[in-house]
């Protein structure tokens, strides 16, 4: 059963859909889990499949949008990691509220850039006593700029410095379409593919969120994690590599757990037989530790 739910966040109004388990009972207290979407996405995209998965297995489940996205208030196309972070976090305190669930089993979904969030939200925030982060990655540096020479890399560094100053000398920010700033093959026809379905997922993105993605370390907040982590990766991934994928892993304390789903790209974990096997290791995870 999915109900619509709304909360604020530092202000503006977040929208929400909320999952009850099936013959759900008012009496009792359940488990819950906060499903933190990627790069550009809404909660009507992708997620349902994974929050209609654990609410039939005895989970409540919140899937939102960040500020700026979908039908939230905020400015639209804000990316910018710290805020999504504040985001999580207000949703954790809105589901902790909730009357039917157990606040002392309160698990984090993230996938993509939405699990590079989920792993730094559970680092600063102890009420999460379960992490799993799919197809993500633990150095934003390593997975921007990895590919580039030395020259190139240095031209992007001087371009995100004048971006950078002009925003904050003439408060004007330069605005990129998604299939502008996304530099992969794979997430471009994916994109391409979703903003038609789902046209409030065409928004434009400032540049800066390039040199944001860049500083964001979420290996750094791995080791400081005191609640169980599971990574899941990709084997074909191009987007998030699946080295990404282990050295968040290795920066993690115990308990943790990584797997990879084998002949698998960034974006067919989303549906099919890839997801079907995805979906079952990290339900039984949050069966474990919730």
């Amino acid at each position: 059963m999915r109900n619509n739910a709304i909360f604020y966040s530092v202000g503006s109004k977040i929208a929400a859909h909320l999952y009850l388990p099936n013959a759900f009972d008012a009496a009792k207290k359940y488990p819950s889990v906060v499903l933190c979407h990627g790069f550009a996405g809404i909660k009507e995209a992708l997620v349902p499949p994974y929050a209609e998965g654990f609410a039939k297995n005895g989970f409540i489940v919140l899937a939102f949008d960040y500020r700026g996205f979908g039908e939230s208030e905020g400015e639209p196309g804000s990316l910018i990691p710290d805020n999504q972070v504040t985001d999580i976090r207000n949703a954790i305190t809105y589901i902790s509220s909730l009357a039917n669930v157990d606040q002392a089993k309160i698990g984090l979904w993230g996938s993509s850039f939405g699990g590079a969030n989920a792993v730094k939200a559970a680092a600063l925030d102890g009420r999460v006593r379960a992490v799993v982060a799919q197809l993500t990655f633990a150095d934003g540096e390593r997975v921007v700029t990895g590919g580039l020479k030395p020259e190139e890399k240095a031209k992007l560094l001087a371009t995100l410095q004048k971006v950078w100053s002009r925003a904050v000398t003439s408060n004007k920010n330069m605005m990129m379409s998604l299939d502008q700033i996304l530099t992969d093959a794979d997430s471009k026809a994916f994109f391409a593919k979703i903003t038609a379905e789902y046209p409030k997922t065409n928004v434009k993105i400032p540049f800066q969120f390039v040199r944001y993605s860049m500083e964001y370390k979420p290996e750094k907040y791995a080791k400081l994690l005191k609640c169980p982590l599971f990574v899941l990766g990709a084997e074909k991934d191009i987007v998030n590599p699946p080295a990404e994928s282990k050295a968040l892993y290795d920066a993690a304390n115990e308990p943790k757990k990584l797997y990879m789903v084998k002949g698998a790209t960034h974006y067919e974990v989303y549906s099919g037989a890839k997801f079907d096997e995805a979906f079952a290791q990290e339900l039984a995870w949050f069966k474990r530790f919730l």
